[in-house]
């Protein structure tokens, strides 16, 4: 018969505490990572209510500056860069009576610190004066069946955009607080600021009214959790000015001038022009509006070449005629932006079914991109035309020829070449990324009322001529949608 020695007895006790100690300690330290995971849940969760509460208030204050909006629901930005009277708009939104939103006092719990240090960065002083905001507050519906789907962020900045606030910088390095608090300015497709124009304020635009340029605005949105979760975004916006060339045809390339030719830079929506036995034109206001004379015939990054006696280029600007000018366009962007439009026609698709392979569309004849006024366009501002008369967006995606008299409205897009040879009679803007040439042939004139845009330079010049009457005219470009919110820039997560 086995014994068990008292010393064994006393083993196997400390053996069994010692297990149920490490049982426990592994227990305690399950429930610990547990915790620990359930609290970085939790503190996810609760960031990413943030995140979207303020999400939430940038696209609800987006929605308001839409221009079709009217008040009190519409939100009109300000009119200056920040450090001017009224040059900061705040849109509050707090929880009830008892929650103060106050961004610009340093002891509220929603101080808005991010604005100093953009206020810094443009040679501004932290020194946050009133007479700098405005503020209104955030548009709740009339009736909130479920409290949670209000929304929650605190408030909203609306600023207008100055340089050296954030990247991309322009004339970056400047000592000169003028410049690094310049207004960055919106043309559709690119970011400048307003010096480069030549104009004061980006709503001075280029001449026509409304302006080819917008005001670029900051966005900047806090949101906090009930349990203390912040988030901060900021979004810049932009609504998309009308487009504005700076001649009846905008050129990158040399313009050859070939056969009988007359290009208009006065406006026709503005202007009435007649023309004398002598050949001298002179235009006059039309009934209602001011002439806008400020466009140039032509208006080339590279030359132009001298007119004959069949060659008549028009224009109320000094000089008529402009070569080698700063060129102002990226047409690689304008062909992505129309060709990606929705709406856009491709001829490749129905109704047309062209064949466009290796770079080529080949020969077209009597083209139709749309159904245009009656030619001349009267009135101006409001053209007649047939019953079916339709602008459209129409993308051509290689070289082309038009033949025996094309016809169109609104805007065309051709990415590659365009020859035009047998008439073509268009109300609209044209945009080539490549060379166009007016080469005649057939008895159909050619009549455009609107603009062209040339594009890039190649050992192929830009050829006008082929009996062509081209004649600048704003109201046949594309103009402001004025029932769509601002259009989204960028869009960035602050760390503050």
């Amino acid at each position: 018969m086995r014994t068990t020695h008292a010393g064994q007895r006393g083993i196997a006790l400390l053996i069994t505490i010692f297990s149920l100690l490490l049982l426990t300690g592994i227990a305690i330290g399950l429930m610990y990572l547990g915790d620990t995971e359930t609290r970085i849940n939790d503190n996810y969760r609760s960031s990413q209510q943030a995140y979207f509460a303020a999400y939430a208030g940038l696209q609800s204050v987006r929605e308001r500056m839409t221009l079709a909006n009217t008040a009190p629901h519409q939100i009109t930005p300000p009119s200056a860069t920040p450090g001017s009277s009224a040059s900061i708009l705040y849109v509050t939104n707090p929880a009830g009576n008892s929650d103060t939103v106050s961004p610009t006092i340093s002891s509220n719990s929603y101080y808005d610190g991010e604005l100093c240090t953009e206020l810094t960065s443009v040679g501004q002083t932290c020194g946050q004066s009133n007479n700098f905001q405005a503020a209104v507050s955030e548009d709740k519906p009339s009736t909130i069946v479920n409290s949670s789907s209000a929304l929650s962020y605190k408030w909203v900045r609306v600023t207008e955009k100055s340089n050296a606030n954030v990247p991309p910088y322009y004339n970056n390095g400047s000592s000169s607080n003028s410049t690094r608090a310049t207004q960055i300015c919106w043309n559709g497709v690119n970011e400048i600021p307003v010096t480069s124009l030549g104009v004061a304020n980006c709503s001075t635009g280029l001449g026509s009214d409304p302006p080819g340029w917008s005001p670029v605005y900051m966005l900047t949105s806090l949101a906090v959790t009930s349990n203390g979760a912040k988030r901060m975004l900021q979004m810049e916006v932009a609504n998309d000015p009308p487009i504005e060339t700076k001649g009846a045809v905008d050129s990158q390339d040399h313009v050859d001038l070939n056969g009988a030719l007359t290009i208009n830079g006065y406006d026709y929506c503005t202007c009435s022009c007649t023309t004398d036995k002598s050949g001298n034109t002179s235009c006059t206001d039309r009934s209602g509006t001011t002439c806008d004379r400020s466009h140039y015939a032509i208006y080339a990054a590279g030359t132009v070449d001298n007119p004959n006696a069949s060659e008549d280029l028009i224009s109320g600007a000094t000089p008529t005629v402009v070569q080698n000018g700063s060129w102002p366009w990226d047409v690689s962007a304008l062909v992505t932006k129309y060709r990606n439009a929705t709406g856009t026609v491709n001829v490749m698709n129905s109704p047309y079914g062209w064949t466009c392979s290796g770079g080529s569309c080949g020969n077209h004849s009597n083209g139709s991109f749309g159904v245009p006024p009656t030619f001349p366009p009267s009135p101006p501002s409001s053209p007649t035309g047939p019953a079916n008369m339709a602008t459209q967006v129409t993308y051509i995606p290689g070289d082309v020829q038009l033949t025996s008299g094309a016809t169109g409205n609104g805007v065309l897009v051709v990415d590659g070449n365009l020859d035009i040879h047998g008439g073509f009679q268009f109300y609209g803007l044209v945009i080539v990324r490549g060379v166009i040439s007016f080469t005649g042939g057939g008895s159909d004139k050619v009549n455009v009322y609107g603009a062209l845009i040339a594009g890039q330079q190649s050992y192929v010049d830009n050829t006008l001529g082929g009996s062509a009457n081209i004649s600048f005219d704003y109201c046949a470009l594309p103009q402001q949608d004025k029932t769509q919110p601002p259009r989204v820039l960028s869009f960035r997560d602050i760390s503050f």
